[in-house]
């Protein structure tokens, strides 16, 4: 068994000694349930960084507006 970070799942990677390529997978999230749910807690992710960087754009504009 081949231990990679998980920043690399389901990218391309080389082995530093052969150079051999392969996908890199974990057979955990292979699981379609397990593949739906990590999607599902990505999505909320990504829209909780959304809604957080809107906010900071917001008060960073009025900020500007209220220099002015």
């Amino acid at each position: 068994m081949l231990r990679i970070g998980v920043r690399l799942l389901g990218q391309r990677v080389y082995c530093q000694h052969c150079g051999g390529g392969f996908r890199a997978t974990d057979i955990a999230l292979e699981d379609v349930e397990a593949t739906r749910v990590i999607e599902h807690l990505q999505e909320d992710r990504i829209e909780t960084l959304l809604e957080l960087a809107a906010e900071s754009i917001s008060d960073s504009l009025k900020c500007e507006q209220s220099r002015e």
